[in-house]
């Protein structure tokens, strides 16, 4: 698998980056370890996950247990050097059974209020837990994982800069935020002399929500947030870049919980347009957009995420999809 550079950051890691969202829940250790070890084969070392995933999986799970199956396949393979390793903070819970309700359902309507949010306590806690059940003494890329408008962010900041110095984190990065906060942001780093964002983590894909829709805490990646991205010479990683597999399963298109957002005539369209062209192609429409985005200009590198290691196989699958030039020109068209 080609390697690329991570903007400033200038470390280089695999052209796709591993979603590993789901291992240690949806998919225990064993079939974990074997995508784990089929994407190093394959050539990837980017690995991304986070402190909170995946607690919504059952009142069984913590938060912990991404970390955890990473930290062991790392601890056993003996391969920490070889791995390119991003984990978030921020986005945990204070209260994981007080967010469910008398019959165990999660009550989604409070979940932001829960964020234990980026001060510099819970920024110093997170890092600390993480590295534990990571196994390893340094975290390559720390993102901060949604905005926190009730912490200073000059507090922020201090801290995240504190952990590079420290040699506990390598690069910062920062997810689910505006462009004019990560803009901000980036403008006080450069007058405190602080280290600044390298790398933004956003959901973008083929299809873009309506405008005028609210998406909640996500901040879909638009044009304003491409530009400033190759303007300052961050990396622009895209997470959820299939939507769930929308592209190629239309049983999962139709009860997609939020099909509402992307209902306008342009996305239909779109959606048309992958379906004719990727059936022209004998490829899935996932890996026709996986393989689209794969030579976006400005770069991004796509998070491949998945529940089964079959939807892994799909995906990593599109990296060795090469599309014409007249065919890229089609799907441009329409982006």
């Amino acid at each position: 698998m080609k390697q690329v550079s991570l903007g400033k950051a200038g470390a280089a890691v695999s052209r796709v980056c591993l979603g590993c969202m789901m291992m240690g829940t949806a998919m225990d250790e064993k079939t974990s370890f074997e995508v784990l070890d089929h994407f190093k084969e394959a050539g990837g070392n980017f690995l991304d996950t986070a402190n909170c995933y995946s607690w919504w999986m059952g009142s069984e799970f913590t938060g912990d247990e991404s970390e955890n199956v990473l930290g062991k396949w790392m601890k056993e393979r003996k391969n920490r050097a070889e791995v390119f390793l991003a984990t978030k903070v921020g986005g945990r819970l204070r209260d994981l059974k007080g967010i469910r309700g008398a019959d165990g359902s999660i009550e989604w309507s409070r979940v932001t209020g829960e964020y234990e949010g980026l001060s510099a306590r819970v920024i110093r806690k997170g890092v600390e837990d993480s590295l534990k059940r990571l196994n390893t003494d340094y975290i390559d890329l720390y993102y901060t994982h949604v905005y926190d408008p009730n912490t200073p962010i000059e507090e922020t900041l201090d801290a995240m800069n504190a952990l590079v110095k420290e040699g506990k984190v390598r690069y910062t990065g920062c997810s689910n935020i505006s462009t004019g906060e990560i803009k901000r942001s980036n403008g006080i780093c450069k007058e405190k002399g602080l280290v600044s964002y390298s790398v933004m983590q956003q959901e973008y894909s083929y299809l873009h929500p309506d405008s005028v829709t609210d998406t909640g805490i996500t901040y879909h990646g638009d044009k304003e947030m491409l530009d400033y991205a190759r303007e300052s010479g961050m990396a622009f990683l895209a997470y959820s870049p299939l939507l769930k597999g929308i592209y190629g399963d239309k049983a999962r298109r139709a009860n997609y919980y939020n099909r509402h957002l992307y209902a306008g005539e342009k996305s239909q369209k779109k959606l048309e347009l992958v379906d004719r062209l990727s059936a022209e192609l004998g490829i899935t429409g996932n890996q026709l957009v996986l393989a689209w985005m794969l030579r976006h200009e400005p770069q991004i590198i796509p998070i491949l995420g998945f529940s089964k290691k079959e939807q892994f196989l799909e995906d990593i699958a599109a990296a060795d999809i090469q599309l014409s030039g007249e065919l890229l020109t089609k799907l441009n068209a329409m982006n």
